[in-house]
């Protein structure tokens, strides 16, 4: 008998084509040396590198529009995610789109500002002070982003999100690691699952795996954005080196779809069985996630190589099970690495970031990619 494609799984191919797309485009225009022969007399001074950066930034968001609109509008309707209408996701997407390309523009000319006043070792450092700079203000990006709003509810070391989008989960912003929440889990949650997720957020705090994350995450971008830099035709003092560096650099983060998921399925794991000290917290907590994956992508079970794969979020069925076995959790983890790189490779300009499954077309997950609970 046929089975009929589920929305996780529709999705899940948006992401393949999205990524698939533009992996096959970079090395392309890597092998051709394009940049060098499109970009090579455009630039100089620092209107010119924007408005360069601009032009080349703004075919990549076009270029990326069959796939919002896919992942965005025709899935979510087709599966009765949403009832939005052509003309508010447009102006949604488009808001979206804009104040991500006007700061991609403001990065890469600060890149190749600091690599014409100190060569490689500035790009490299102000490639890092600019990711720095993307954590500390996630929470007013997202909101400057994605149109979400503050709530009313949200309090001190707790700011609550309000957007459209069920599916997002929120997470950390700042230096004070100030939680941020959505406000649609005291809408579709139980009051004591809602205490229990934060309680695990701040247990996540407490064992350091959410700082490990962002170290390891801003160190994997670093070394990436540093590796591509050297490749032939690239650099940090043209606007066709940069852009070249910024080709590689997305192939550095393909490799860490690739790679970074593992890391990130263990600490959801070790974050689960650190909160749940008991058969009834374990239970609450797995109805919890549970509930959780009804409003985003509502997949609670999935193979195992497909979840390795292409799930830094380990699935409700994985998470149950690794509850049950009598098995301790040791090391160091690091939470939500996969897609904290992610989000942090904006500013290396990787053209990856906003075309995988799970925020392909959806503003509101651009700076807070779902979470783990």
């Amino acid at each position: 008998m046929k089975t009929s494609i589920t929305y996780a799984r529709a999705r899940l191919w948006v992401g393949i084509s999205g990524v698939g797309t533009f992996v096959v485009l970079a090395a392309s225009l890597l092998a051709l040396d394009a940049p060098q022969r499109l970009l090579g007399s455009r630039g100089g001074s620092i209107q010119a590198d924007a408005g360069a950066l601009l032009a080349a930034l703004g075919l990549a968001a076009l270029a990326a529009l069959p796939f919002d609109l896919l992942g965005g509008y025709v899935l979510p309707r087709r599966f009765g995610r949403s009832r939005d209408g052509l003309a508010r996701f447009t102006s949604r997407w488009l808001r979206g789109v804009l104040v991500l390309l006007a700061l991609s523009t403001l990065s890469g000319t600060l890149l190749l500002t600091a690599g014409r006043a100190a060569e490689r070792p500035g790009a490299i450092a102000a490639f890092v002070l600019l990711s720095g700079a993307a954590l500390l203000f996630q929470e007013p990006l997202a909101r400057l982003i994605g149109g979400l709003r503050r709530a009313d509810s949200s309090t001190d070391g707790v700011i609550e999100l309000r957007g459209s989008d069920p599916g997002f989960s929120g997470g950390f912003t700042g230096t004070s690691a100030t939680l941020v929440l959505p406000s649609t889990w005291r809408e579709h949650l139980a009051e004591e699952d809602v205490a229990l997720l934060v309680e695990r957020r701040r247990e996540i705090l407490r064992s350091g795996a959410w700082r490990r994350g962002l170290v390891l995450a801003l160190g994997w971008n670093a070394l990436g954005f540093t590796l591509a830099s050297l490749l032939p035709g690239a650099g940090v003092t043209s606007v066709a080196e940069l852009v070249t560096t910024a080709l590689g650099f997305t192939l550095w983060t393909f490799a860490g779809l690739l790679i970074l998921p593992t890391p990130s399925r263990l600490a959801t794991q070790a974050a689960d069985a650190r909160i749940a000290l008991g058969p009834v917290e374990s239970a609450r907590l797995v109805e919890a996630v549970r509930s959780l994956d009804q409003l985003n992508e509502d997949e609670p079970e999935r193979s195992a190589g497909l979840e390795s794969i292409f799930h830094p979020v380990p699935s409700v069925a994985t998470r149950r099970r690794a509850l049950q076995e009598p098995r301790a959790v040791t090391g160091r983890t690091a939470w939500h690495l996969a897609r904290t790189a992610l989000y942090l490779s904006h500013v290396g300009l990787s053209l990856l970031p906003r075309v995988v499954h799970c925020n392909a077309g959806r503003p509101e997950l651009w700076v807070y990619l779902p979470a783990d609970g």
